[in-house]
Protein backbone atom coordinates (compact mmCIF):
# COMPACT_ATOMS: atom_id res chain seq x y z
CA UNK A 1 0.00 0.00 0.00
CA UNK A 2 1.47 3.44 -1.07
CA UNK A 3 2.27 5.46 1.82
CA UNK A 4 0.00 9.07 1.88
CA UNK A 5 1.40 12.40 1.71
CA UNK A 6 2.11 13.73 5.06
CA UNK A 7 3.32 17.27 5.04
CA UNK A 8 5.66 17.60 8.14
CA UNK A 9 5.49 21.29 8.16
CA UNK A 10 2.20 20.93 10.21
CA UNK A 11 4.37 19.29 13.07
CA UNK A 12 6.63 22.05 13.41
CA UNK A 13 3.99 24.68 13.73
CA UNK A 14 2.50 22.69 16.34
CA UNK A 15 5.93 22.10 18.00
CA UNK A 16 6.81 26.22 18.17
CA UNK A 17 3.23 26.60 19.41
CA UNK A 18 3.83 24.31 22.01
CA UNK A 19 7.55 24.98 23.12
CA UNK A 20 6.53 28.83 23.15
CA UNK A 21 3.91 28.51 25.14
CA UNK A 22 5.16 26.23 27.55
CA UNK A 23 8.04 27.95 28.17
CA UNK A 24 6.35 31.13 28.44
CA UNK A 25 3.76 30.49 30.59
CA UNK A 26 6.31 28.35 32.54
CA UNK A 27 8.06 31.55 33.13
CA UNK A 28 4.82 33.47 34.03
CA UNK A 29 3.96 30.60 36.42
CA UNK A 30 6.95 31.78 38.41
CA UNK A 31 5.36 34.82 39.69
CA UNK A 32 1.29 33.76 38.27
CA UNK A 33 -0.33 30.18 39.08
CA UNK A 34 -2.68 31.46 36.64
CA UNK A 35 -0.03 31.03 33.86
CA UNK A 36 -0.73 27.59 34.32
CA UNK A 37 -3.75 27.77 31.87
CA UNK A 38 -1.89 27.13 29.24
CA UNK A 39 -1.37 24.05 29.92
CA UNK A 40 -4.83 22.53 29.52
CA UNK A 41 -5.76 25.16 26.09
CA UNK A 42 -2.92 23.23 24.78
CA UNK A 43 -3.65 19.52 25.63
CA UNK A 44 -6.99 20.39 24.54
CA UNK A 45 -5.94 21.94 21.07
CA UNK A 46 -3.17 18.25 20.67
CA UNK A 47 -5.98 16.15 21.49
CA UNK A 48 -8.54 18.18 18.67
CA UNK A 49 -5.73 17.34 16.03
CA UNK A 50 -5.98 13.84 16.98
CA UNK A 51 -9.61 13.75 16.29
CA UNK A 52 -10.31 15.73 12.96
CA UNK A 53 -7.52 17.96 10.98
CA UNK A 54 -10.20 20.81 10.26
CA UNK A 55 -9.77 21.19 14.15
CA UNK A 56 -6.04 20.89 14.28
CA UNK A 57 -5.17 24.92 15.18
CA UNK A 58 -1.82 24.63 14.25
CA UNK A 59 -2.52 22.87 10.81
CA UNK A 60 -5.32 25.61 10.46
CA UNK A 61 -2.31 28.60 10.71
CA UNK A 62 -0.29 26.84 8.82
CA UNK A 63 -2.67 26.55 5.90
CA UNK A 64 -4.70 29.79 5.82
CA UNK A 65 -1.55 31.88 7.03
CA UNK A 66 2.25 30.66 6.65
CA UNK A 67 2.24 28.38 3.94
CA UNK A 68 0.38 31.05 1.53
CA UNK A 69 2.44 33.90 3.48
CA UNK A 70 6.06 31.85 2.69
CA UNK A 71 7.17 32.19 5.89
CA UNK A 72 6.73 28.47 6.31
CA UNK A 73 7.62 26.56 3.51
CA UNK A 74 5.84 22.77 2.73
CA UNK A 75 8.31 19.51 3.37
CA UNK A 76 6.15 17.08 1.79
CA UNK A 77 6.83 13.11 2.91
CA UNK A 78 5.52 10.20 2.12
CA UNK A 79 4.47 8.54 5.58
CA UNK A 80 2.06 7.22 7.41
CA UNK A 81 0.58 9.90 9.74
CA UNK A 82 -0.61 7.59 12.61
CA UNK A 83 2.23 7.57 14.28
CA UNK A 84 2.50 11.31 14.44
CA UNK A 85 -1.15 11.64 15.78
CA UNK A 86 -0.24 9.46 18.21
CA UNK A 87 2.98 11.23 19.43
CA UNK A 88 0.12 14.15 19.57
CA UNK A 89 -2.46 12.13 21.51
CA UNK A 90 0.27 11.09 24.07
CA UNK A 91 1.40 14.80 24.10
CA UNK A 92 -2.03 16.17 24.90
CA UNK A 93 -2.80 13.16 27.69
CA UNK A 94 0.40 14.67 29.65
CA UNK A 95 -0.65 18.39 28.80
CA UNK A 96 -3.73 17.43 30.45
CA UNK A 97 -3.12 15.47 33.35
CA UNK A 98 -0.47 18.37 33.90
CA UNK A 99 -3.91 20.32 34.42
CA UNK A 100 -5.08 18.32 37.01
CA UNK A 101 -2.23 18.23 39.19
CA UNK A 102 -2.00 21.93 38.43
CA UNK A 103 -5.41 22.08 39.93
CA UNK A 104 -5.06 20.00 42.52
CA UNK A 105 -2.24 22.64 43.50
CA UNK A 106 1.01 20.55 42.79
CA UNK A 107 2.63 22.68 40.45
CA UNK A 108 5.95 20.75 40.50
CA UNK A 109 4.25 18.00 39.26
CA UNK A 110 2.54 19.72 36.49
CA UNK A 111 5.35 21.25 35.27
CA UNK A 112 7.65 17.82 35.05
CA UNK A 113 4.95 16.53 32.98
CA UNK A 114 4.71 20.27 30.90
CA UNK A 115 8.78 19.95 30.10
CA UNK A 116 8.41 16.42 29.10
CA UNK A 117 6.00 17.68 26.46
CA UNK A 118 8.78 20.40 25.54
CA UNK A 119 11.40 18.39 25.40
CA UNK A 120 9.97 15.84 22.82
CA UNK A 121 8.31 18.91 21.20
CA UNK A 122 11.95 19.99 20.95
CA UNK A 123 13.45 17.00 19.86
CA UNK A 124 11.31 16.34 16.88
CA UNK A 125 11.73 19.88 16.29
CA UNK A 126 15.08 20.34 16.05
CA UNK A 127 16.46 16.60 15.41
CA UNK A 128 13.63 15.17 13.86
CA UNK A 129 13.23 12.76 16.88
CA UNK A 130 9.89 11.64 17.35
CA UNK A 131 9.44 9.53 20.53
CA UNK A 132 5.99 8.95 20.33
CA UNK A 133 6.56 7.59 17.01
CA UNK A 134 9.19 5.18 18.35
CA UNK A 135 6.91 4.16 21.09
CA UNK A 136 3.89 3.59 18.40
CA UNK A 137 6.25 1.13 16.01
CA UNK A 138 6.93 -0.64 18.93
CA UNK A 139 2.97 -0.89 20.39
CA UNK A 140 2.28 -1.94 16.50
CA UNK A 141 5.15 -4.49 16.41
CA UNK A 142 4.36 -6.24 19.37
CA UNK A 143 0.73 -6.21 18.71
CA UNK A 144 -0.81 -3.63 20.60
CA UNK A 145 -2.02 -0.96 18.13
CA UNK A 146 -3.06 -1.97 14.63
CA UNK A 147 -1.16 -0.69 11.74
CA UNK A 148 -3.34 1.51 9.96
CA UNK A 149 -2.84 4.32 6.83
CA UNK A 150 -4.97 7.44 6.75
CA UNK A 151 -4.48 10.30 3.83
CA UNK A 152 -4.78 12.99 6.18
CA UNK A 153 -3.02 15.32 9.19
Amino acid sequence: MPQPVFDRSVLKVTQVILITLLVAAWIGGLWARQAAIVLPVLGLMMLAAVASPRANVPRVLYLRWLKPAGIVRARPHQEDPAPHRFAQGVGGVFLLAASLFALAGLMLVAWVLAWVVVALAFLNFAFDICVGCIVYAQLTRIGILPLRRTQTV
